[in-house]
């Protein structure tokens, strides 16, 4: 079973930062729960409030890091989490981790790596302060930690980029590679090369996958889904191409979604 804290990051960082979450389970001793993450554009930051080797990637075959960063996906992640985890996660709004820490974001695409080899020792010595602090205090470590990567590198980004992102959610991602080109003023090779950079994908899978979880909540907020008008909703080009695109990205059809999504994936969009 999971239980879950949800907090709002200092209103200086909320245009880079979505929330924080703990995130805790009460697992068996000897067992673990295996879930699987469909895919997302959001980037986190993890840090262990436990002992390591408590998350496993199984689409790698390898504990993960006890402090990691990971994300955005565009597949599938198959994850165990096994008895005594308890993670903060520090989940990112698209572009914002890039904004912080001037890491490319395309080097944790469908992957996690070490936050300590990336962000050095500053992360492990967070990570001892908020074992042993109240839930308000950890949220004001983590706001001290981020503001402070914020103001060290303020090297500018891309406008372009975040009004790329932003036509693109407003669109729900029905937007073509040529219309956001004219839109920002820039190519097609320069934007492909910006967005990958501070946002971890192309904008063409980002359209996707903003369009793919468009159609995630509408089906958790309406009972009757009829799936034909969901797909002419959502500017697909008929029924077969919306469960085709469905079956890519989730490995199973839009009507068997709720045995795909796991209690874990609606703990994180507490």
């Amino acid at each position: 079973m999971f239980h879950v804290h949800a907090f709002n990051s200092h209103p200086l960082l909320r245009h880079c930062v979505d929330s924080y979450l703990i995130v805790s389970t009460d697992q068996d001793e000897c067992g673990y729960a295996e879930i699987n993450l469909l895919p997302h554009i959001t980037q986190n930051l993890v840090l262990g409030l436990d002992e390591e080797n408590t998350v496993f990637d199984c689409n790698h075959s390898a504990f993960t890091s006890n402090h990691f960063i990971a994300g955005p996906n565009d597949e599938v992640s198959h994850v165990r989490f096994f008895s005594g985890m308890k993670k903060m996660i520090i989940n990112f709004k698209p572009g914002g981790f890039y904004k912080i820490f001037q890491l490319p974001a395309h080097y944790f695409s469908n992957r996690t790596r070490d936050a300590v080899e990336f962000l050095g020792r500053s992360v492990t010595d967070l990570a001892k302060q908020l074992k042993k602090t109240s839930l308000s205090v950890k949220i004001e470590l983590a706001d001290a930690f981020l503001l402070n990567h914020l103001q060290e590198g303020q090297k500018k980004t891309d406008r372009n980029i975040d009004e790329a992102i932003r036509l693109i959610e407003r669109f729900k991602g029905n937007i073509s590679l040529r219309e956001l080109e004219q839109a920002t003023y820039t190519t097609k090779r320069t934007l492909e090369r910006h967005f990958l950079e501070q946002v971890g994908l192309y904008p063409k899978t980002f359209s996707r996958l903003v369009r793919f979880n468009g159609v995630i909540r509408f089906i958790e907020t309406n009972l009757n889904v009829k799936w034909r008008q969901l797909a002419d909703a959502f500017g697909y080009y008929d029924q077969s191409h919306f469960i085709n695109e469905f079956k890519s990205l989730s490995g199973g059809l839009p009507q068997d979604y709720f045995t795909l999504k796991t209690g874990f994936e609606k703990i994180m969009q507490a």
